[in-house]
């Protein structure tokens, strides 16, 4: 199905870059995952992104792209000469988003801005016009609203969207003895994930049965509350490398300095559902994501059990929890010899995989 949304801001950027030799800046996330246009001919042009495999495909495809946590720290005030964005799921990064784009634009450069309506597309129109100071202008697309904007107004500091101070980590008040710290970007950052709870319930109950794994891979590991939690428990208490990989950026920054926070030695690496890692571990822990920016991506899940089939040790095994609905036992025949449902709380249920045993679901 065509992202109308990112059409026209792909529309917009392909019309600019043959008509305007200046600094340019588009930032994109998932929403342009198998849908990155052609290679635009334009050196002062960059992709910047929070995701890595949409970092390295654009690489692939030519783009002078910059993998991070939309971090604009290093763009000069009033330096660009035009900014794109596909709006984004989460509300704090768009707010973060738009408040650089009126910072880094030149006087009368454009932001040119495209979602959907349940989006909340309008409503971050109308906010970013009314900061840039000019008319609001929007074109409706079917579901799909867009606009060209061009700044008018001096930034003012005092004056940003409240973007939930997208760029720093805060604590996590649960009532855990970790110290967690998480922040907006990430899906469920600011809670203890009840299905990533199940899992570590789990492995306290004896889920890794007869094996003392030496090594473990976070897969997918977000701000790390898996290696965390499993690291205090005493089937983990033999483990002497962890390696957390996740795709997002802000999940990175906060996965490495939980680590360090609470003293586990472990390797953070971004990844693509781990692959090109080239490690082998006796112990997979994932709760795998479901959604593909604002739609549920089944592929998800079949991406992540291959990669745990690839990952794991002759001798070692994975344990995945998921939402009731997702069919992992069924998806997962053909990867591996043993799929146990090991828990089932109504919401969600936890799946053990392994080569070495001959249970099926």
């Amino acid at each position: 199905m065509i992202d109308l949304a990112l059409a026209a801001v792909a529309q917009q950027l392909t019309v600019m870059t043959q008509n305007t030799q200046g600094r340019i800046l588009w930032c994109t996330d998932e929403n342009t995952l198998n849908s990155l246009p052609p290679a635009l001919s334009h050196q002062g042009l960059l992709l910047m992104t929070n995701r890595w495999d949409v970092a390295q495909e654009a690489i692939k495809q030519g783009f002078s792209s910059r993998f991070s946590d939309f971090d604009c720290s290093d763009i000069a005030d009033a330096s660009l000469d035009g900014f794109f964005y596909r709006i984004s799921k989460e509300k704090p990064v768009v707010h973060h988003l738009l408040n650089e784009a009126w910072r880094c634009l030149k006087p009368g450069a454009p932001l040119v801005i495209a979602g959907y309506k349940n989006e909340g597309a309008k409503t971050y129109i109308e906010k970013i016009t009314t900061l840039m100071g000019c008319e609001k202008q929007i074109e409706k697309n079917g579901a799909s609203y867009s606009s060209i904007i061009y700044k008018q107004a001096t930034y003012d500091p005092t004056q940003r969207i409240d973007d939930s101070d997208y760029t720093h980590l805060r604590p996590i008040a649960e009532n855990t003895d970790l110290t967690l710290q998480s922040k907006p970007g990430l899906f469920g950052w600011n809670k203890i994930d009840a299905g990533s709870a199940l899992l570590i319930e789990q492995i306290a109950l004896g889920a890794l049965g007869d094996l003392h794994p030496r090594s473990a891979l976070d897969l997918g590991c977000g701000y790390g509350y898996l290696s965390l939690a499993a690291a205090q428990l005493s089937a983990c208490q033999h483990i002497q490398r962890w390696i957390l990989t996740d795709n997002n950026a802000a999940a990175l920054t906060a996965a490495k300095e939980n680590l360090q926070a609470n003293g586990i030695v472990g390797e953070v690496l971004a990844a693509d559902a781990g692959k090109q890692l080239g490690k082998k571990v006796d112990l997979l822990l994932c709760n795998p994501p479901f959604h593909q920016g604002f739609s549920v991506d089944g592929d998800l899940t079949d991406k992540f059990l291959k990669s745990a089939q690839q990952l794991l040790t002759p001798e070692g095994l994975a344990l995945f929890v998921v939402n009731q609905f997702i069919p992992l036992e069924r998806k997962a025949v053909g990867l591996f010899k043993e799929i146990s449902l090991i828990a089932n709380n109504g919401s969600f249920k936890v799946i053990r995989l392994s080569n070495k045993g001959c249970a099926l679901y």
